[in-house]
């Protein structure tokens, strides 16, 4: 997998590293922008739409970047599946990852292990995102408090704003972070501590679940399922889907002992996820209470000093 970086070092000036096949579809030269991590966007080296799309829209923002090439569904190889674990999907879900979210998991998976590996927070992409006008203060309004999140996702659709989801920290510009009653799908964007990806990494050594299902699912990662409100991003529907649609279609497609033993083993998955989905929401409730109250008197705190001072 090859990287066209351009990465801000330590002292935050911006360096060259890890290049390798340079092109014009490369990092942006947008100078650093101060409290504000890193962005990696996964793209085919074959996106070229896409990643020009993209690329405008983030130099607009003002935001440096850069891309990572993604795996692809067409050239998987023996090693990329063997993280695969098919048997447990045929039992529990009836038919296989497709290629395509087979390649998915494996470029998420690369992306995060890059993160897990440094001491800053990241914000990963797909190049399919759409981003809001707002979605740069929100970042930094939610990097100046590291200590409240592991993983934030974001989303921007219909489907997203009418979930039940539970105030927890006022961002900026009327925006806030959110815990989530459900366990959404979708990773076109999300924001991810070291920590909080050395948790998922964990959870993808050997999986059968695509990346997206399992960000959504804080019982069995340990990470918070957080999220933004009102929705910043959203996927461009208009640009497709390299995975595909296949996936979406109702039914075991399996044979013999996996058949046999799907209807049972996919009700008994489906009952105890929706009971440790709704025990995770409403064991939180009054821890999340505190957290609100407790942010809340720090900011009137903070608000009265600064007006005393003045």
């Amino acid at each position: 997998m090859s990287f066209i970086t351009a990465r801000l070092d330590r002292s935050g000036q911006q360096t060259r590293q890890d290049l390798v096949a340079p092109s014009p579809e490369g990092a942006s030269t947008l100078p650093p922008q101060p409290a504000f991590p890193p962005i990696l966007i996964i793209s085919l080296a074959r996106a070229g739409v896409r990643r020009a799309t993209l690329r405008a829209r983030l130099e607009d923002l003002g935001l440096a970047f850069e891309f990572m090439d993604a795996v692809d569904g067409l050239t998987l190889t023996a090693a990329d599946r063997a993280v695969y674990n098919g048997r447990k999907r045929r039992i529990f879900m009836g038919k296989d990852l497709y290629p395509g979210e087979i390649a998915c998991l494996l470029s998420h998976k690369h992306a995060i292990a890059r993160v897990a590996a440094d001491d800053t927070p990241w914000l990963i992409l797909e190049d399919d995102v759409q981003l809001g006008d707002d979605f740069p203060a929100v970042i930094r309004a939610l990097m100046a408090t590291p200590d409240d999140w592991e993983l934030v996702r974001f989303f921007g659709d219909e489907k997203h704003a009418k979930r039940l989801q539970r105030k927890l920290l006022p961002l900026a510009a009327g925006y806030w972070l959110t815990r989530l009653s459900t366990t959404p799908g979708e990773a076109h964007a999300y924001l991810i501590s070291p920590a909080g990806a050395r948790k998922l990494l964990r959870q993808l050594r050997y999986t059968g679940t695509p990346i997206d299902t399992l960000m959504g699912q804080p019982w069995k990662t340990g990470l918070e399922a957080l999220t933004v409100w009102p929705g910043l991003a959203w996927q461009d529907k208009q640009l497709g889907s390299d995975i595909g649609d296949a996936r979406f279609e109702r039914g075991p497609k399996t044979k013999g002992l996996e058949r046999a033993l799907y209807p049972v083993a996919s009700f008994a998955l489906r009952l105890t996820q929706n009971l440790l989905k709704r025990g995770f929401y409403y064991g939180h409730a009054l821890s999340d209470h505190l957290r609100l109250r407790r942010r809340l008197s720090c900011q009137t705190g903070q608000r009265r000093s600064t007006e005393g001072g003045n």
